[in-house]
């Protein structure tokens, strides 16, 4: 087992006692912070003024509270309720503990933003504030035609600053972070979920590790002095980071880039970002990032780093180009101490390699490097797990025991029999039914997805349900009380063409086990398609089925697997086709150039 290693500061708690602490690594300045004992008050955030009516903006009331206590070590209890914000920043102090009630939501909306100000009037590791803690809360934001509502974390030479159970819901910059680390130090992330991603910049990430640069900054606060000190002593632990999806399931917004940065200021001059441990976590569905030197997650010139024991999973989204990168810039500096270990990767399907390990100077390579014991199943194969633009020094770098084993094929989701045979009495009813003969000469039969549907058409109380199509061998009338269905919608398996018309197979049921009969075409009310030419070119991202015909189309359409399954992310368009249901809703596929239709929600 690894032992965690914490390098940040050292510190012996006492009255009035000044505290010394070792920076981490060469490069980083000693610190120094004078502890003094605080009186301790503990204050009810809705006595204070706060409303949580899900109506009324509480900026004034919660700046006021917290400068109201700005020299005591002060708990906040904010009992349940919906506390809306308004555009604007909240500035914090040092020695502040937030208490949240089970139900207790900080929400913005509205395309508005509040940025959570972690001050720094003074240069330093010691120039801004510490012991903020987070305990239960829940940011929450919205994405409308207003634009997406923004909570934001400043943290600018903070130290001893924690998150544990938050939540973080559909609030993140779409060319920012949730929580953005700026020379900062002691920082905890646990136990917590962080949702939604609708980027601008894509590569953003929900946690940005980063320096005391302005440009680094998402809220620059007047005043601030900058530095270029590193971030250092990074702990996130059991987090998820998830999408925001529809109860079908389909992705709305992609789950956060979860940590990472792309920066280094000065030449790394006042050191660089170390000791970053992201561990035990869980990544669903993040953006696919495709462009040459971007991955899901990325750290420019670091040390002393972790990403071990987390799962990274892609359900409903396909992945990206790379899936972590790690990219020494700087050709004086050598990268040290670099651990990917124990990690799952499921579906994640990049389609260059796992882990890309990247210098701009080939005679200095990484060292110490770790990257053992992952495990990954994918439909793509051949990807390596790692690999450098640099010769590896296999005695100081350790690549071993990283699997990739072949996921299972994904099943057509047809339930329909292929032959007549198999589509005869066995499905009729038990009632004693007349031997007919056959007066068809021509049947033919097509069968399709069984999840399609049609509506009844307003007239289908005149139409009878058969065993067969009429006038195949031992075809009969069934009995059907019409009156007694209460349900407008059928669902098709099947199809066939004769000499006494068009049919149809159907159910009362989604479920592929249900009874099934057989109806005359008029009787069924079908979406309406509107088909034309559209060329195009575009870009997979999500996982959707691939069909023969746009889904719903009346000659049934059948699965042909995945988009996951096609090895190009990008495709060429041939035709589009809307198609708009009994509701009134409209639903656009995409014919690609390999003759398949899919959603055209499946591409960028």
């Amino acid at each position: 087992m690894k032992l965690r290693v914490k390098l940040g500061l050292l510190a012996t708690v006492a009255m009035g006692a000044t505290v010394l602490g070792l920076g981490g690594v060469p490069g980083t300045p000693q610190v120094s912070n004078t502890v003094v004992a605080q009186a301790a008050t503990t204050i009810n955030a809705k006595h204070q003024g706060m409303i949580g009516d899900a109506k009324t903006a509480n900026n004034e009331a919660l700046q006021d509270m917290l400068d109201k206590w700005d020299s005591d070590d002060l708990t906040v209890h904010v009992p349940k309720g919906t506390y809306v914000f308004d555009a604007g920043n909240i500035k914090l102090h040092s020695n502040i503990t937030f208490k949240f009630d089970k139900g207790a939501v900080f929400r913005i909306t509205s395309g508005n933003r509040v940025n959570f100000v972690y001050p720094s009037p003074e240069a330093g590791y010691d120039g801004g504030i510490s012991n903020v803690k987070w305990e239960g809360a829940t940011f929450q934001g919205d994405n409308t035609e207003m634009g997406q509502s923004v909570f934001t974390q400043s943290v600018h030479h903070a130290t001893n600053i924690s998150f544990d159970k938050c939540v973080f819901d559909n609030a993140e910059s779409p060319t920012g972070h949730y929580i953005d680390l700026d020379g900062s130090h002691d920082i905890d992330i646990t136990n917590s979920v962080f949702t939604g991603f609708n980027g601008s910049k894509d590569f953003k990430e929900a946690i940005q590790v980063d320096y005391s640069n302005a440009k680094a900054m998402s809220y620059k606060n007047p005043g601030d002095q900058y530095d270029n000190l590193p971030t250092y002593d990074v702990n996130v632990d059991n987090n998820q980071f998830l999408p925001v999806s529809k109860a079908s399931g389909r992705v709305i917004s992609y789950a956060p880039n979860p940590i990472g940065e792309h920066a280094i200021y000065n030449d790394g001059k006042a050191g660089v970002i170390h000791d970053v441990h992201f561990t035990d976590n869980t990544v669903v569905d993040p953006k696919p990032l495709m462009a040459d030197g971007v991955a899901t997650i990325h750290f420019k010139n670091v040390s002393n780093l972790w990403i071990t024991g987390n799962k990274f999973i892609n359900q409903r989204v396909l992945g990206s180009g790379n899936y972590i990168y790690l990219y020494n810039a700087e050709p004086n500096y050598k990268m040290t101490n670099l651990n990917i270990e124990d990690n799952t990767f499921t579906n994640v399907n990049p389609t260059k390699q796992y882990v890309y390990l990247d210098t701009s100077n080939k005679d200095n390579p990484m060292t110490d490097v770790s990257i053992t014991g992952n495990q990954a199943t994918s439909q793509q194969t051949k990807v390596p797990f790692v690999n450098s633009n640099f010769a590896l020094d296999l005695d100081t770098i350790n690549i071993a025991q990283n699997k990739i084993k072949k996921a299972k094929a994904i099943k057509e989701n047809v339930t329909a029999q292929q032959t007549i045979t198999n589509a005869s009495v066995s499905n009729a009813t038990s009632q004693k039914l007349k031997k007919r003969k056959q007066t068809n000469k021509n049947e033919k039969y097509y069968n399709g997805l069984a999840t399609q549907h049609a509506q009844l058409s307003k007239n289908y109380t005149d139409y009878s349900v058969y065993n067969h199509v009429r006038g195949h061998k031992n075809w009969n009338i069934l009995k059907f009380n019409w009156k007694k269905n209460k349900k407008s919608r059928v669902y098709i398996d099947m199809r066939a063409t004769a000499d006494t018309g068009k049919w149809y197979r159907i159910r009362f049921s989604k479920s592929a086990n249900a009874k099934k009969y057989w109806i005359r075409k008029g009787a069924l009310q079908f979406d309406t398609f509107k088909v034309e030419k559209y060329n195009t070119d575009v870009t997979l991202t999500r996982v959707y089925p691939v069909y023969t015909r746009p889904y719903n189309d009346p000659l049934l359409a059948k699965q042909k697997g995945t988009t996951s399954d096609l090895s190009e992310r990008t495709i060429t368009i041939t035709h589009r086709v809307k198609r708009t249901d009994s509701n009134g809703n409209v639903s656009t596929y995409y014919q690609m150039d390999n003759g398949l239709w899919t959603r055209a929600l499946a591409f960028s």
